[in-house]
């Protein structure tokens, strides 16, 4: 017979699984960057707001690697819901014109990054995934 909270609990499993492993895949690669190696760059621009979202700041590195200029922008994680205290933190942190460590990573160098390793929103996607995961599969054994 049918049962549709089978099919619902079902795809909520299936959607633990994926954000889990969604989450781990992230965490193993901010990891890599811990290995990447570093040069010196930098802050070329600094200010409180970016042109795509006023909440985020805008900071942009420039670094050289094997004779070639790279320049990029402070990327931040989708799930932030950042406050101006935020922004003014990273600005101050990262003020225009001063030197900083970037690490690259060597097979790509225009892809780099001022804070390597896992950040905080990180381990947040593989708990949640796990939480959705966990919670739907006690509730398919709980609820037959």
């Amino acid at each position: 017979m049918f049962n549709p909270y089978f099919i619902i609990l079902s795809l909520f499993v299936v959607a633990g699984i994926l954000v889990t492993l969604w989450g781990l895949r992230v965490i193993v690669m901010a990891r890599k960057t811990l290995q990447w190696p570093g040069v010196e760059g930098t802050i070329e621009e600094s200010r409180v707001s970016s042109d795509a979202d006023d909440m985020l700041p805008h900071i942009r590195f420039c670094y050289r690697v094997q004779q070639q200029d790279f320049r990029q922008l402070v990327a931040f994680p989708g799930d932030i819901t950042p406050g101006e205290e935020f922004s003014r933190h990273y600005v101050e942190k990262y003020p225009e014109g001063s030197r900083v460590q970037v690490y690259y990573n060597p097979d790509k160098p225009d892809i780099a990054t001022l804070e390597p390793g896992v950040g905080k929103g990180d381990w947040l996607i593989f708990a949640i995934g796990l939480a959705t995961l966990l919670l739907g599969v006690f509730s398919l054994i709980f609820s037959g």
